[in-house]
């Protein structure tokens, strides 16, 4: 189901300027986590949520009445994505 995702937003993401790292699914959350060389800060997060959540929407029927849109950095010191 992630990847579903990361296909149908990456290009917006790309194009705003950022660069899509991973989509995870986890505790009815669904999170994207995105980058750029200059950094991640809330305004960024704020930014790519409103572009992707209207994707989102659109094609949200496998996720369930109660899910929540989150988009993140992977911090500070970086996440083990492993």
């Amino acid at each position: 189901m992630t990847d579903k995702f990361q296909t149908l937003c990456q290009k917006v993401i790309n194009d705003a300027g950022y660069e899509l790292l991973r989509v995870t699914w986890q505790n009815h959350e669904l999170c994207f986590y995105i980058d750029q060389p200059t950094g991640i800060d809330h305004t960024d997060c704020e930014k790519v949520t409103k572009l992707i959540e209207p994707i989102i929407e659109a094609n949200d029927t496998e996720l369930g009445e109660n899910y929540s849109l989150a988009v993140s950095s992977i911090g500070i010191d970086g996440k083990d994505w492993e």
